[in-house]
């Protein structure tokens, strides 16, 4: 369905017909004047009929039969990309470009939206979880999300119910399914030693920056999944990118909010960082070394990524943790599918392109640059979803420690099993 009105740029009094595809009644849009790229943003409410209007703020609405104007026209669709001219049809645009996988998109963004939905019970719910009070998350799961969930669950389901939810929102955004192999391969590492990982699992949780950055971690990912309507046009994009298709050049994207993306895709880097040493001292547990250690230099070789200098290599956890970020890029050499995970959440590309001052956004071609190095703004965005699923591989891994580290018994020096 396209809802249409003729409006006046409240910048440049350009003639506007405005033309927006509507999947539901509330739907927030952005879209930039053809004359002055200046940002016209509204949204969609109902009227109190069946029908929907206009809520455009600060914005003339035209009569087209009295007004005699050089109308310019543009279209925004809020789940698609917009299709290279305003007269065609984004549906159809997408319908032909996704072919066969068309319909897996959508389900996929039919799932979004029920997340978006959800949000507020479910992140009451991940809070509860956070503070180990089980009778309110019992309350909440019981009462949004499962009404056949018991009424005395094992701590193993509290602790892994609401992260199987996740999974199927980690899958929807990513779906060319970099997480389940960082996943397994992660994984692994715990499983080849349970007794030497609970041990170490619970050194991690004991300590009291782990709950900080596992909080850091959901509030980072709530945050974007409220932002759903700045992102979930470019879904589209990355579902043909995840099914090897080539992605049209006259694609664009509604523009966004740049410096509330720019401010999360930042925060998101940096709580990303500081799960890294977890990763690392499963690293070190797998290869034989205390947790804590990273190379031993009286030994010859030992874990030295090639891509740093004699300099910048590390002997331990406390050396790591100071040293800058591209240093602790480096030492995922040795977890080559997280590293491939982690490359396409971030981007040096992106990375170096929003992270000055004086980068420049043209929102209406849709371009990111800084210093001639032009990003297109669908690229910095398809970042952003990817951030989404390593944001909930990383609660993932913090639901992990606390599984195993809760059953290890400091007293007796002993792993408790999981049953």
């Amino acid at each position: 369905m396209i809802l249409s009105t003729y409006i006046e740029c409240p910048a440049c009094s350009t003639a506007i017909i405005l033309r927006v595809g509507i999947s539901r009644a509330r739907q927030k849009f952005t879209v930039a004047c053809p004359e002055c790229r200046s940002s016209i943003r509204g949204d969609t409410i109902p009227d109190g009929s069946e029908h929907l209007d206009f809520n455009i703020p600060g914005v003339t609405v035209l009569d087209p039969e009295v007004e005699d104007r050089d109308w310019r026209t543009v279209s925004t669709y809020g789940d698609l990309p917009i299709a290279p001219s305003g007269e065609f049809s984004s549906f159809l645009f997408a319908t032909s470009v996704l072919g066969e996988k068309f319909a897996t998109y959508r389900r996929c963004v039919a799932i979004v939206r029920d997340f978006e939905e959800k949000v507020d019970p479910l992140e009451h719910a991940y809070g509860f979880y956070l503070q180990g009070k089980w009778e309110l998350l019992d309350s909440v799961v019981k009462r949004h999300f499962s009404k056949a969930w018991p009424d005395d669950p094992t701590i193993l389901d509290r602790h892994t119910y609401l992260h199987r939810i996740l999974s199927w929102l980690q899958s929807a955004v990513e779906p060319a399914g970099q997480h389940v192999q960082a996943k397994r391969e992660i994984w692994q590492k715990a499983g080849a030693s349970e007794e030497r990982f609970a041990k170490l699992a619970f050194s991690v949780i004991s300590n009291p920056g782990f709950s900080v950055v596992n909080r850091r971690v959901s509030d980072q990912f709530f945050s974007l999944l409220r932002d759903g309507e700045e992102w979930v046009s470019a879904l589209a994009i990355v579902h043909l990118r995840a099914a090897g298709k080539s992605i049209p050049a006259e694609w664009r994207i509604p523009p966004g909010r740049i410096g509330t993306l720019r401010d999360a895709y930042r925060q998101n880097f940096e709580v990303s960082c500081q799960m890294l040493p977890v990763v690392i001292r499963m690293q070190n547990m797998c290869e034989g070394r205390d947790p804590e250690v990273i190379r031993d230099p009286a030994i010859s070789g030992g874990w030295a990524p090639r891509s740093l200098r004699p300099q910048e290599l590390v002997n331990n956890m406390n050396q790591f943790s100071k040293v800058n970020a591209a240093t602790k890029e480096a030492y995922l050499n040795r977890n080559s599918k997280l590293r491939s995970f982690w490359n396409s959440a971030f981007s040096r590309d992106v990375r170096n392109s929003i992270a000055h001052a004086e980068f420049d956004y043209v929102m209406h071609d849709g371009i990111l640059e800084y210093k001639g190095r032009r990003v297109p703004f669908h690229v910095f965005v398809e970042a952003l979803i990817k951030q989404i699923a390593l944001l909930i591989f990383w609660l993932d891994l913090c639901k992990l420690c606390k599984i195993y580290g809760s059953r290890w018994d400091p007293a007796t020096g002993s792993f408790l099993g999981l049953d």
